[in-house]
């Protein structure tokens, strides 16, 4: 893979990243809001599966960006 084709992968996968983040919170600030618990139940479980995007895009990232890796486990 060249530098460049990285580079691109990379800024897609943190824009992703990001988009997933800040589904997260949307849809957990509107399962808080919501009365019904049908409604509520099926809004957790989209918050679920976005959490399950963030490891596997964090992981993605930890695997193509080495300095990122790094700092994960550092931390």
């Amino acid at each position: 893979m060249r530098l460049t084709e990285l580079t691109a992968d990379l800024q897609t996968l943190r824009e992703n990243l990001a988009d997933e983040l800040l589904a997260i919170n949307r849809f957990e600030e509107q399962a808080f809001s919501l009365s019904d618990e049908d409604a509520k139940e099926a809004v957790q479980r989209i918050v679920d599966d976005k959490k399950d995007h963030v490891a596997r895009l964090l992981k993605l990232l930890q695997k193509l960006d080495v300095k990122q890796r790094e700092k994960i486990e550092h931390a």
